[in-house]
């Protein structure tokens, strides 16, 4: 089997043989192994691996992909004429091939692979896991079981080449666990959950994992329902990110341009809070989405979508941009079996200088947001907000009991402009969503 670099130049040379002026492809491996505990033994080792190659033609105005698992020449071949094929069944776009730039950074300088994370092995990370299970059951004799825990380490390699000159490949490496726990107290019963995920090896983050997840659960033993009304929320440091998250994709002009954006129309106006600025940075070192180009082989470069409350730019790949009269804003998004899409880098909210009991003293009353459950209720497109979580009730700063089997209801477009105040720090795992604790108002809250 060839290795990333032939196949690329496979590729390349396939392409000039049949005369087709515009392809690129995209290589990827990932690479993973993962152990998982049970009861303080290991229970189960598992190794995978998965490669593939993904080969776009532009054909007279028509795009057409095809994949494959395989890279030999006779493989690559039939994937190219399956792409051009398929070309011929698509409507004609404005989409072009970039040709290739020089980026600015190099790869090195994004800090996204350790090389020793890929010599760590199953005694590593069996090791890690197994204190991990040994710290949760020291923490609270409550416990009752631990029904699942994990460690892993991944690896992924990247390739993008095309017929005008890009040759782009990249690699990335990191490595996480995650821990349930279940505690019993009488008739009372509450489950624990904590993940940690880095691109480091930490050989302590095992005990701190099962500590934490123990006191999620413990935390939220006897948590009950509050009645109906309007309150304050505090979405901490690990659920302001989940929430906003959902809702990013407004900010695509692709989605402006399928009217399913409410941003569509609206450039250079307010839509939040004077004190929120919204950053879109690729280049953060070591971020979850950190990226010298995109896939389409675009130079990256850091972008605000929300400049002191201003809505100030849409992200755009090669074809709605085109669409629009503008530049990509190199925010286009491929895995090897799937077509273009937009994405986002890593989205940053600056902290501010209150910790969370802090946030939580501000309001006479308030609810502190620390676990959600499900988004069935969450419309990205209308912007609508309804999620059950779990938590706490606080009035005038002090704790007044944990809360669970309750809804909070809003609308992220409103939210935006009812932040009231940001927390002083990012949840510490790794990520592509920098956002800190929020202090939103107008939330409804049905129990």
């Amino acid at each position: 089997m060839m290795d990333f670099k032939q196949a690329g130049l496979e590729v390349i040379h396939a392409a000039k043989k049949e005369g087709l002026d515009h392809v690129d492809a995209l290589i990827e491996r990932t690479e993973e192994l993962e152990v998982q505990i049970r009861d303080n033994k290991v229970e189960k080792v598992e190794q995978s691996t998965s490669l593939g190659l993904g080969i776009r033609v532009l054909n007279q105005g028509r795009s057409g992909f095809a994949s494959t698992e395989k890279l030999d020449p006779q493989t690559i071949q039939k994937t190219l004429l399956k792409a051009r094929s398929n070309s011929e069944f698509q409507d004609p776009t404005e989409v072009f091939m970039p040709d290739k730039t020089t980026a600015g950074l190099d790869e090195n300088q994004l800090q996204l692979y350790q090389e020793e994370l890929n010599q760590l092995n199953v005694e590593d990370l069996s090791r890690l896991g197994l204190e991990a299970e040994a710290a949760a059951r020291e923490t609270d004799p409550r416990l009752t079981s631990i029904p699942y825990l994990g460690v892993s380490r991944s690896q992924t390699e990247r390739v993008l080449v095309s017929t005008h000159g890009v040759e782009h490949s990249e690699r990335s490496n990191q490595v996480g666990a995650y821990c349930g726990t279940l505690l019993e107290d009488g008739d009372l019963r509450k489950s624990g959950f904590e993940f940690w995920s880095q691109r480091k090896w930490d050989p302590e983050a095992g005990r701190k994992l099962g500590v934490r997840a123990v006191e999620k659960a413990a935390e939220l033993l006897g948590a009950s329902s509050i009645e109906s009304k309007k309150l304050p929320v505090i979405l901490d440091e690990y659920c302001a990110p989940r929430l906003l998250g959902m809702y990013f994709r407004a900010f695509y002009g692709e989605a402006a341009q399928k009217g399913s954006s409410r941003l569509k129309g609206k450039l250079n106006e307010t839509i939040a809070v004077n004190s929120l600025t919204l950053l879109d940075d690729p280049h953060l070192p070591g971020g979850g989405a950190s990226r010298i180009v995109d896939d389409e082989g675009v130079p990256t470069e850091p972008l605000k979508l929300i400049d002191s409350g201003r809505f100030s730019q849409f992200l755009y790949h090669v074809e709605p941009a085109s669409k629009d009269g503008v530049s990509s804003t190199g925010h286009a998004a491929r895995n090897y079996d799937s077509g273009i899409s937009t994405t986002t880098h890593n989205l940053i909210i600056k902290t501010g200088e209150k910790n969370l009991q802090d946030l939580c003293s501000i309001p006479e009353e308030c609810l502190l947001v620390t676990q959600l459950e499900g988004a069935a209720g969450c419309n990205p497109i209308s912007g609508d907000i309804s999620i059950g979580v779990q938590g706490f009730h606080y009035k005038n700063g002090r704790r007044v009991q944990p809360v669970d089997s309750i809804t909070i209801a809003g609308n992220f477009f409103d939210l935006l402009l009812n932040i009231r105040e940001y927390g002083n720090q990012y949840q510490p795992n790794l990520s592509s969503r920098f956002i800190p604790a929020l202090l939103v108002e107008g939330f409804s809250i049905s129990g």
